[in-house]
Order: structure tokens, then C-alpha cells, then sequence
């Protein structure tokens, strides 16, 4: 019998950077739910400082591509998970030295990814980008840091997952148990 935490765990486990895309456009009914999932995220004490912009606009895609370095191909959707600044300051926010913001963004980013990959989306997240370019490109507020970009779209027929080692992790490989070099205990390794 396949359980909740049977699906969510395999969702999880076959996720993969997607660096190619095919041209077939993301719905907004798929942004709203991807969205939807990253306002669900774990949030340093529930402030919801983000705004997320989303464009499907290929002029301004190119544009952030050109100013992206972490950028590859030519996603049909991005969304840019920014910190409002001027929510941050009302809930007393201290800017870089809380770095519990950055830490919203990514379970923001990570629950965004999760949910797309159920929709059968692919998902690379950027952080390597010319922030002041990345402002002048959307024209975003002043009280807008961009902080994450997520390219989003229809993984390309010949796609191959992002890059990396290949090595598979076992959970005891990352893991002290009551101490610095205590085992996982042999019944709790799955």
C-alpha cells in the first residue's frame, strides 16, 4: 500500500535541476499552484517577507539570461523570489544579519520546486546574477531584493539531469547519532 509519505518521498527523490526546456508555455494555473505550494514554506516567524515575480515574457527571459551567468537555456516562465524590504524593516528585520530571510528562500524556493516536479515541470534554481542588473531588468522597486531566480518549464524531450556527482548519499553517510561520529542505528536505516 502506497502511503502520503511514500509519494511526497519519491517526488522528493526523483526531483532534478532541469537545464533544458522545451518550448511548450507554463500555464498560470501551474504558476498560481507553484506559488501556492511556496507560501506554504516555513517562515521565520511566520513574517512572509517575499514577493515573487513571475514573467513568461521572452524578451525580458533573454534579458536576465544575458546578466545570469547560472542561467542555462531558455525557460518559458521564471520566477524571482525577492525579500520586501519594507515588510522586513515593520517586522523589525535587521538587514544582513538576519539570515533567516535567506533561509525563507529557500524553503520557499525548495517547496516551489517540489510542487512543479508533481506537475511534471523541470526547475533550476540561480543565485548567481548580477543583482543590480536583475533590478533594472524588471524595473523592481527599490523595496524589492531579488534573491533567487527559478527557471520553470517543460523539461526538453532529451533533457539529461543537472549536474553533479552521480554519488548516491546514504542517510547514515551524513548523519551523527547523539554525538560527533555516533552511528545510525542499523533498524532506522530505510
Amino acid at each position: 500500500m502506497t502511503t502520503n509519505a511514500d509519494i511526497v518521498f519519491e517526488t522528493i527523490r526523483t526531483r532534478r535541476a532541469v537545464r533544458a526546456f522545451s518550448d511548450e508555455p507554463v500555464s498560470v494555473a501551474e504558476i498560481r499552484r507553484i506559488i501556492a505550494a511556496a507560501r506554504w514554506a516555513s517562515s521565520a516567524g511566520n513574517r512572509r517577507l517575499h514577493r515573487f515575480y513571475v514573467t513568461r515574457d521572452p524578451a525580458k527571459i533573454d534579458l536576465i539570461s544575458a546578466i545570469g551567468p547560472g542561467f542555462y537555456g531558455t525557460p518559458p516562465a521564471v520566477i524571482v523570489i525577492c525579500t520586501d524590504l519594507e515588510k522586513a524593516q515593520a517586522a523589525g528585520v535587521k538587514d544582513g544579519r538576519d539570515e533567516s530571510t535567506w533561509v525563507d528562500v529557500g524553503t520557499a524556493a525548495m517547496n516551489m520546486q517540489v510542487m512543479a516536479h508533481a506537475l511534471g515541470l523541470g526547475t533550476t534554481p540561480v543565485t548567481s546574477v548580477s543583482r543590480s542588473g536583475l533590478i533594472e531588468a524588471l524595473e523592481l522597486p527599490d523595496h524589492l531584493r531579488p534573491e533567487l531566480i527559478l527557471q520553470l518549464g517543460h523539461p526538453a524531450p532529451d533533457a539529461v539531469p543537472g549536474f553533479g556527482s552521480g554519488q548516491r548519499i546514504r542517510p547514515e553517510d551524513i548523519t551523527d547519532w547523539e554525538q560527533v561520529g555516533g552511528k545510525m542505528p542499523a533498524a532506522e536505516i530505510d
